[in-house]
C-alpha cells in the first residue's frame, strides 16, 4: 500500500527543500531521491490528520466563495506578487535542472504554495500538462499573473526542448524587472504625489480664497476690486453654474482619445509618443528594445535564422511603433539589406556599430554586450530623470506661488493698506 512522505533533502546547487513522495516505504523514498541526484537529509510521514484539516480549510474556503455577492470578502493571498511568481520559478528551474518530469515539478511546488489564486492556478496548469497542454497555453490565459515575456521564454523553452534554459533566462528577468520598477517607483511616486498635493492645493486656495476676497471688497466699498479677482471670479462662477457641460466635454476628450488610441493609425502615433518623449521616452525604448535582444539572443542560440528568430521575437512587446521597425529590419533581410539600418534612428551610434560588427562576426556575442550596455543606459537615465523631476516639481512650486500671490497675497496687502500703495 502507497504512503505519503515528507522528505527534506539537499539538491544538487546545495538547497533544502521539502519535497511530498508517494511510495511503498521509506526505502523506495531513498532510492528514488538519489536517482535523482538529491540527498535526503529527513523522510516522515505524512499523516492523515493534516489531509483532513487540509480538506477542512478547502471547504471552509470554497462556502466563502460561493457567498452572496453583497458580502464581499477581500483575500489578499487571492493576489499573486512579482516576489511569489520568481520564488515559483526558482523552485520549478532548480526541480528541472533535477531531472524532474514538469508534472512531478509542479505536483510538488503545488504542496508547498500557500497562495490560493497561484495555487488554483498551478493547479490547472497540472490539469493540462495531464491532458498533453503545454505550459505556456494555460500561462497565455493568465497574463494578469505571468507577463507577456515571461510567457514567451516558457514558450520558447518548452517548443525547443529546453525548458530549462528558458526558466534561468526568466528568473533574470524577473530580477530585472523587480530592480527597474523598484527604482522607477522610488523616482516617480514622490514626485507625482507632489505634483497633486501642489495642484490641490493651488486650486483649493482659488476656489476658496477669491470668493472669500471678493465679498471683502464689496463690503469695503472704499477699495476697487482688483481686475484679476474680478477676472477669476467670473471664471469660477460660470464653471459652477455650468459644471456639467465642462464634465460632459472632459468625458468626450476621454472618449474620442481612448477610441483614437484603440485604431490603428492613433496607437502607433501613440506608442511613438511613448518612446520619443523627451522625460521617459529613452527608458521606455531601451526597456522594450533590451527585452527583444533578449528574446533575439535565446532564438538564435537555439540555431534559427536571424529573420525567423526576429520575426518571433516581436512577441515580446506590444508597442506598434518599434513592431513597425521589427518588420522593416526582417523585411530588409528577405530583399538583401542590412537588418540594421531601420534601428538607426532610434538607437546610439555605438549600438548600431556593435550591432554592424556582430553581424559579420559572433552576433550571439554582440548581442549580449549590448544588452550590457543598454542597460548602463537606462541606469542614465534613471540617473537623468532623477535630477530632472526635482527641477519640474521646482518650476511648479514656483508657478503655484506667483499664482497665489497675485490672486491672493496682493488683494491681501490692498486691503490692510486701505489702498494706498495701489491707489
Amino acid at each position: 500500500m502507497a504512503n505519503s512522505f515528507i522528505c527534506k533533502v539537499l539538491t544538487p546547487q546545495g538547497q533544502v527543500v521539502k519535497i511530498k513522495m508517494t511510495e511503498n516505504d521509506k526505502i523506495e523514498c531513498l532510492k528514488k531521491l538519489k536517482r535523482n541526484g538529491m540527498t535526503p537529509i529527513s523522510i516522515k510521514h505524512s499523516l492523515s490528520k493534516f489531509k483532513s484539516l487540509e480538506k477542512g480549510t478547502a471547504k471552509i474556503y470554497s462556502k466563502r466563495k460561493n457567498v452572496k455577492k453583497n458580502n464581499i470578502i477581500i483575500q489578499l493571498s487571492n493576489r499573486v506578487s512579482t516576489q511569489e511568481i520568481k520564488v515559483f520559478t526558482q523552485d520549478f528551474y532548480m526541480l528541472k535542472k533535477s531531472n524532474f518530469t514538469s508534472e512531478h515539478a509542479l505536483k510538488t511546488i503545488i504542496s508547498n504554495t500557500k497562495n490560493l489564486e497561484l495555487k488554483r492556478v498551478l493547479n490547472i496548469m497540472l490539469k493540462s500538462i495531464q491532458k498533453g497542454i503545454p505550459l505556456y497555453k494555460t500561462m497565455e490565459e493568465y497574463k494578469n499573473i505571468f507577463p507577456l515575456e515571461y510567457t514567451y521564454l516558457i514558450k520558447m523553452g518548452e517548443l525547443t526542448g529546453k525548458l530549462e534554459v528558458s526558466l534561468e533566462y526568466v528568473i533574470k528577468y524577473l530580477d530585472n524587472e523587480e530592480k527597474l520598477k523598484s527604482r522607477i517607483n522610488k523616482i516617480l511616486i514622490p514626485n507625482i504625489i507632489m505634483f497633486l498635493c501642489i495642484i490641490i492645493l493651488t486650486f483649493s486656495a482659488i476656489l476658496i480664497g477669491i470668493p472669500l476676497l471678493k465679498n471683502i471688497f464689496m463690503i469695503n466699498g472704499s477699495i476697487n476690486i482688483p481686475k484679476g479677482i474680478l477676472v477669476i471670479s467670473n471664471i469660477l462662477s460660470k464653471v459652477f453654474k455650468y459644471w456639467y457641460i465642462i464634465v460632459l466635454l472632459i468625458a468626450s476628450i476621454i472618449v474620442i482619445f481612448i477610441k483614437f488610441i484603440n485604431s490603428d493609425e492613433g496607437k502607433y502615433r501613440f506608442d511613438k509618443f511613448i518612446c520619443t518623449n523627451i522625460l521617459f521616452g529613452k527608458i521606455i525604448y531601451f526597456l522594450n528594445f533590451s527585452r527583444i535582444l533578449s528574446s533575439l539572443e535565446i532564438n538564435l542560440k537555439n540555431k534559427m535564422r536571424l529573420q525567423d528568430a526576429l520575426d518571433i521575437s516581436k512577441n515580446v512587446i506590444k508597442n506598434t511603433y518599434i513592431l513597425n521597425t521589427l518588420e522593416k529590419s526582417a523585411n530588409n533581410i528577405y530583399i538583401g539589406k542590412s537588418w540594421i539600418e531601420p534601428l538607426e534612428e532610434n538607437l546610439s551610434p555605438i549600438i548600431i556599430e556593435l550591432l554592424k560588427k556582430g553581424s559579420k562576426n559572433n552576433l550571439i556575442e554582440v548581442i549580449e554586450k549590448v544588452i550590457e550596455y543598454i542597460n548602463i543606459e537606462i541606469e542614465n537615465e534613471m540617473n537623468r530623470l532623477l535630477k530632472i523631476l526635482p527641477e519640474i516639481s521646482y518650476g511648479i512650486v514656483g508657478i503655484s506661488i506667483l499664482i497665489f500671490v497675485i490672486t491672493v497675497l496682493l488683494p491681501c496687502i490692498q486691503i490692510y493698506l486701505s489702498g494706498f500703495l495701489f491707489s
